[in-house]
């Protein structure tokens, strides 16, 4: 189920919000675990950056031409930095109420080029990342489960399928089966090779897989992008191979 977009839009804000405190209060050198080599000014900078690319590509339809506009200052201090990130928020969180759904757009993932992707898109961005920001400097707020929820909902249709292809990495092998247990949420994901097109398949259902994970949706949603990787915590069962090669694959 997706949410609306003010809802995505709100969403955008408020953790733009306790992403843009976490730069405050530093220090902009702290390590990001779940970005690699990342410190928290250049997972700032890049936060504020895919809000800048995110709102022209929506805005005008089509891919932005340069991309070094959207960049940071050079040289910001914290608050020059958190303030930059808080711009780009709101700009973007005012384009994603006024967009039509299901006018054409540009965008790089493998679904319908319809505007109604940006809004979801965005919000599951920024909520991450606002995870991330916070997970370097000290205690998270919690993704709310609906938001979650929504989230895992995305990273099957969408994301997934997109980092897959433009790592051209090998698929997961066996069958991952995903239950939240504090909201709303069940998903069966499989490739099958004799399919044409990849063979890449999700439903919506209560089904059994050759790996399952279950458990609340916050941390179902970190461990899919390799963040939350206390799966003890998630109850898994099942192929411990297919689900190793399931919380290995590429994410965004």
């Amino acid at each position: 189920m997706t949410l609306t977009q003010d809802a995505y839009a709100d969403a955008v804000l408020a953790d733009a919000a306790l992403f843009a405190a976490a730069v405050r209060s530093g220090p902009l050198d702290a390590p990001v675990t779940g970005c690699g080599r990342w410190d928290l000014r250049r997972l700032t900078g890049h936060m504020g950056s895919i809000h800048r690319w995110a709102d022209s590509a929506a805005t005008h339809a089509k891919a932005p031409a340069d991309r070094s506009a959207f960049d940071p200052p050079a040289g910001a201090d914290a608050d020059e930095l958190a303030d930059w990130l808080l711009a780009g928020a709101e700009r973007l969180a005012a384009t994603l109420r006024v967009l039509d759904p299901a006018a054409p757009t540009w965008h790089p993932f493998l679904v319908e080029r319809v505007a109604g992707v940006w809004p979801r898109r965005q919000a599951h961005e920024t909520s991450v990342h606002r995870w991330d920001a916070q997970h370097a400097v000290g205690p998270t707020d919690p993704i709310a489960p609906e938001l979650a929820s929504d989230g895992i909902d995305e990273f099957f249709e969408v994301t997934h399928p997109r980092a897959i292809t433009r790592e051209q990495a090998t698929p997961p092998a066996g069958s991952l089966h995903v239950h939240c247990t504090d909201t709303h949420g069940e998903w069966l994901a499989w490739y099958d090779p004799a399919d044409a097109g990849g063979g890449y398949h999700f439903t919506r259902e209560h089904a059994k897989g050759d790996a399952a994970l279950r458990g609340p949706a916050e941390h179902l949603l970190l461990a899919l992008y390799h963040r939350d990787h206390d799966t003890d915590a998630l109850s898994p069962v099942g192929d411990p191979d297919v689900l190793a090669a399931w919380l290995g694959a590429p994410g965004l």
